[in-house]
């Protein structure tokens, strides 16, 4: 299974679950992550995040409940 590494900079847990950059977004290729990716859900805060339900590698991912 794709997953992708997300860190501080990218990624985000909010009440379970994650959202990732929007430009981290657009860097993903994979045609599998890409469906895995909802642009009608997302949240703002020092970034515009948008929400992900694919694979992860947690490298320091911020997680907020």
């Amino acid at each position: 299974m794709k997953k992708i590494k997300l860190n501080r900079e990218n990624g985000i847990i909010i009440g379970g679950k994650t959202f990732i950059s929007l430009l981290k977004a657009v860097q993903i290729t994979s045609k599998v992550l890409k469906e895995k990716i909802d642009y009608n859900t997302h949240v703002t805060l020092d970034k515009k995040y948008v929400s992900y339900s694919g694979g992860i590698v947690d490298m320091g991912i911020r997680k907020l409940s």
